[in-house]
């Protein structure tokens, strides 16, 4: 059988660079006493390649500059070279644009799903490196430090985007969700009662378990939130990272592939159309958890126009959002309950009733509300 070397031997290089033969005399072990720079015991059991990689080197004069140490060639691996001769410099025939290696690919194939949902190409000119994750702020182009209405980042800055989604319900901050927890946050922000309690028993029976500390399920199914980044579930945006980090060019691609017409925001359907693109094979647990946060998303918003907006989608992962809307359903409730002194005893008794029909027909627009810092107080 063919050696590796040799069966790849036809896709090297060239002009593959040679190695300085100085340099490989002292790695032999009768030399390595001798070499000033070679350590013997760490040398010899992680030896590391003498030559920087092919594709590192520009030119024949960069090839003769082989490292003098095992260290330096990792540094030079690691760390973009320096050189005006480094092929990631601008080249005199192309003026001022910078040459960067890949380019000139295709986002998408036309007949192709990929023709349909189109990425942004110059994300990077609107906001900094929006591919790195964001470990404490939501940020988009629109607002590239988070919610700082209110000081809500300040507020936050010491937990993850995930941990600020789920903070509202965390009343006394001990860090442990207890299912009751869950059913008060979405009353407050004026979700109906069977709509609570439908909230808190799918939250609760589907992570409970993955954020316990130990092996076995917890008795009590509450949610550790210091483990809340095991919770995240299949078939989502890929917003959150598997940190809990937020990635803002995972979120520009909800309403670059799904938001037809650059309305600034989702409808009902094309959330739905979201949900079932990003469906990820036999995953019906990710299915349901992911149109469980749609329909609670939509709920919560409610738009007259019928667009979640951008704004009011993006606060919803940092979690800013809940605070605002459960300020506002206080003022509801106040006024409810002025208006319950005028009514009769059979409508008291009307009012007093749950049912699925009351707490969701509310405009919960966040654009609507007054960001203050009050509101994010607990």
């Amino acid at each position: 059988m063919s050696s590796y070397a040799h069966a790849t031997k036809q896709w090297l290089p060239s002009n593959q660079p040679t190695p300085d033969p100085a340099f490989l005399d002292g790695l032999q072990p009768a030399n390595l006493k001798s070499h000033p720079t070679i350590d013997d015991s760490a040398s010899l059991a992680h030896p590391s390649p003498p030559l920087t990689p092919p594709g590192d080197l520009s030119s024949a004069d960069d090839a003769d500059r082989a490292p003098s140490s095992s260290a330096q060639a990792l540094r030079q691996r690691k760390h973009k070279p320096t050189s005006s001769r480094d092929h990631h410099a601008p080249k005199a025939d192309t003026g001022n644009k910078k040459r960067v290696p890949g380019e000139g690919f295709a986002q998408s194939i036309p007949g192709q799903v990929s023709e349909r949902r189109h990425v942004h190409e110059d994300l990077d000119h609107r906001i900094a490196q929006p591919w790195v994750p964001r470990a404490n702020i939501a940020a988009t182009p629109e607002h590239p430090y988070g919610t700082t209405a209110g000081g809500y980042a300040e507020l936050h800055k010491d937990e993850p985007v995930l941990g600020q989604h789920v903070a509202f319900f965390d009343k006394d901050r001990d860090n442990i969700l207890w299912p009751l927890d869950t059913w008060r946050g979405f009353r407050e922000m004026g979700y109906s009662f069977f709509w609570c309690t439908f909230a808190m028993s799918v939250i609760h029976f589907f992570f409970s378990w993955f954020s316990a500390p130990g092996f076995l399920p917890d008795p009590f199914f509450r949610i550790f939130l210091k483990n809340g980044h095991r919770t995240k579930h299949g078939s989502d945006t890929g917003v959150y990272d598997s940190e809990g980090r937020f990635i803002p060019a995972k979120f520009e691609e909800i309403f670059s592939k799904f938001d037809k017409g650059n309305k600034g925001g989702l409808a009902f359907k094309e959330g739905v159309q979201m949900i079932h693109a990003q469906r990820q094979a036999a995953d019906p647990i990710g299915w349901a958890g992911e149109t469980f946060e749609w329909a609670s998303t939509y709920l919560l918003i409610w738009p007259k126009d019928g667009i979640c907006d951008k704004e009011s989608i993006r606060t919803v992962y940092d979690g800013s959002i809940f605070f605002v809307v459960a300020a506002e359903e206080r003022k509801r409730q106040a006024a409810r309950r002025e208006a319950r002194k005028s009514m009769t005893l059979f409508q008291k008794v009307l009012d007093s009733v749950p049912g699925p029909w009351k707490g969701w027909h509310k405009e919960n627009k966040a654009a609507n509300f007054e960001w203050t810092a009050d509101k994010f107080r607990m």
